[in-house]
């Protein structure tokens, strides 16, 4: 069977690139313009980036195997994608859970706008890995097998929420960055990877006092969280907003997430300002202010704590 890496690498060189560097890809001059970039993290997982642009429709065709899991994320252009005969395209600004094995695969992208696009290709064995807490029971168990059915290609729609964004955005930025830490990549991968588990499957058991629906309504609290982190709800409003007494909430988001709300709109507030400090988007001041802390001095403390560097010294580690 055909490894993954194997497969990823196969589709640079027997489609419309031709290779840059180490990790880039141009589009034949032929065809069009832009480029791909391909890293491979420790852990196996193909993250591929395509930033392209066709001079007209050029279908291509590409078989394998092999078996793979990948997320994929369109945000812009289009390109409909026939796997074993059935069709498949994602619409901009969405995303799709894919698998498939032994497949042929024909492509047809749009010459009409640019085509930019990320996907994680993602090993068996890791999702199988990561899917399996879900088994509260031995016959809950979810694997790639299971899901896929014995068909050669199964798909699942995907929303990408606000932390979902800001991830791609990482992993674009770090992708076409020089000095990229591998592990910063990995876990942002991971992370990007078990959002999207969690919001089609339940991948962990449910806490003692919750059913399936809490939980669904401790994700969508999460979800609001991360999308007005810097002037989140309170505590009240929030558990109004999901449909959940402010109880159920408290003790729901901790079991579930391992942190109260209040820690975990500090976390991602100072993950989002070490983003912007790491990309350059903003300085000390200008990232503080955007996460929601008025207080520089105070921001600069807790982003200490949590990284071990002041928020001054980013741009030296990075």
């Amino acid at each position: 069977m055909e490894p993954l890496t194997s497969i990823c690498q196969r589709y640079f060189g027997e489609t419309l690139f031709g290779q840059n560097n180490g990790i880039s890809y141009k589009l034949r001059p032929e065809v069009g313009t832009g480029i791909a970039y391909k890293v491979t993290t420790y852990s196996g997982i193909e993250i591929v980036y395509h930033e392209v642009h066709y001079h007209k429709p050029y279908p291509f065709r590409f078989a394998s195997k092999g078996r793979m899991v990948e997320l994929q994320f369109t945000l812009s252009g289009q390109r409909q994608v026939v796997v074993s005969g059935r069709e498949h395209e994602t619409p901009v600004g969405r995303g799709t859970l894919a698998f498939v094995q032994d497949f042929q695969a024909q492509f047809y992208p749009s010459a009409e706008e640019p085509y930019t696009s990320l996907s994680l290709a993602i090993p068996v064995a890791l999702f199988d890995y990561a899917a399996s807490p879900s088994a509260a029971s031995p016959n809950n168990h979810l694997d790639f097998n299971r899901l896929l059915q014995g068909q050669t290609f199964r798909s699942f729609d995907v929303e990408p929420d606000a932390r979902s964004m800001i991830l791609i955005e990482q992993l674009i930025s770090d992708l076409k960055n020089a000095d990229r830490s591998p592990l910063m990549m990995e876990a942002v991968a991971l992370e990007l990877l078990n959002r999207h588990m969690h919001q089609l499957f339940v991948v962990t058991p449910i806490p003692s006092g919750l059913s399936k629906g809490d939980v669904q309504k401790l994700h969508q609290a999460k979800q609001i969280l991360e999308s007005c982190m810097a002037d989140p709800p309170s505590l009240l409003a929030l558990a109004k907003m999901v449909e959940l007494n402010d109880f159920k909430l408290k003790m729901g988001f901790k079991a579930c997430f391992g942190l109260t709300v209040f820690e975990y709109v500090r976390q991602i507030r100072l993950d989002h300002a070490m983003s912007l400090l790491r990309n350059r988007a903003a300085n000390v001041t200008k990232a503080a202010m955007t996460v929601g802390y008025s207080n520089v001095s105070a921001f600069s403390e807790q982003f200490f704590r949590r990284y071990g560097m002041k928020p001054s010294e980013v741009k030296k580690q990075f």
